[in-house]
């Protein structure tokens, strides 16, 4: 178990990712509604350094190096990444030990601090998001720091497409009767054209939400609106990568691990493991009998959570 690595967790967007949590649960620039580790308990956005950066990249560089499956490396987890002042001596260092991508999964919030914006272009892919394009819409769904306004967000991000180098590959959460109207998703189009970024993902509210009555889109509604948004528009479809068997007997203090930071569903866990599904619930049924993990049971999905 890894006190800053999680997975490799099968990520729809990043392959089997291994997840670096840099930030203490839950500090953040933004409360969003949809999010899926919880409620914010700790708005900031001053950067600082949270942890020994020697202590993450040292079990970042062994975690890496004893794993045949990654795909990604990937700063994401319990809280906005950019908010640790050593995201980019962190990436430069694993970009020095090891020779898999780097990716950083945003909010995009900060994008408009030079020094951020320097820190991540050293990552080979990064993934902001941008859920809205009307500051009353984008204060509902995402609850930012009060000093943080929408304007200022999608203008970093152009000045940050501007100088990167790499691939950007814009995140849009949509969420049924909040930012899907003809207007709302007009605006969000001006906008994509405007940042010019390589990818946009369409996603909506699966996994449980901090907000239970957050509403999901369906697939025919998703695939409508990325039509329209047009050419480098996708719908972020499930994870279809072929399973690997993961090299640990004992994996479930490492899908605790994981489960702290997302919930998974069953198919997840048996593409995370390598494990047959009847093993799997097997254990499964195992952990929530011992209180250790709960169901969480959204429309026709069946998620596993951490019981806290």
């Amino acid at each position: 178990m890894g006190k800053f690595t999680f997975g490799p967790v099968p990520s729809r967007r990043l392959g089997f990712s291994l997840g670096i949590d840099i930030i203490p649960r839950k500090i953040c620039t933004f409360d969003c509604i949809y999010c899926q580790i919880g409620k914010t308990t700790n708005q900031e956005i001053k950067r600082k350094s949270f942890f020994n950066k020697h202590e993450i990249v040292e079990e970042i560089i062994n975690k890496a190096k004893h794993i045949s499956h990654i795909d990604y490396v990937t700063f994401s987890g319990s809280g906005e990444p950019t908010l640790n002042s050593d995201i980019g001596w962190m990436i430069e260092e694993i970009k020095k030990n090891i020779d898999i991508p780097v990716a950083v999964i945003t909010n995009g919030s900060l994008l408009n601090d030079k020094e951020i914006r320097d820190n991540l272009c050293m990552a080979d892919v990064v993934l902001p998001s941008l859920d809205a394009a009307s500051e009353d819409i984008f204060r509902y769904i995402n609850r930012p720091h009060s000093l943080i306004e929408l304007n200022t967000i999608i203008e970093g991000m152009k000045i940050f497409r501007d100088v990167y180098k790499g691939n950007i590959w814009l995140e849009i959460m949509l969420i049924k009767n909040v930012n899907d109207s003809i207007e709302e998703l007009g605006r969000l189009k001006n906008v994509i054209e405007y940042l010019g970024v390589e990818k946009v993902q369409l996603n909506t509210v699966i996994r449980p939400p901090a907000d239970r009555t957050t509403g999901r889109i369906n697939s025919e509604e998703l695939n409508k609106i990325s039509k329209y948004f047009g050419h480098g528009c996708e719908v972020i479809c499930n994870f279809e990568k072929e399973v690997k068997k993961n090299d640990e007997n004992d994996w479930s203090e490492m899908v605790l691990d994981i489960l702290r930071r997302r919930s998974l569903t069953l198919n997840d866990i048996v593409k995370i493991t390598g494990t047959p599904e009847h093993s799997v619930k097997s254990t499964l049924r195992a952990m929530e009998t011992e209180r250790k993990i709960k169901r969480f049971h959204s429309e026709d999905h069946v998620y596993y959570i951490i019981n806290d």
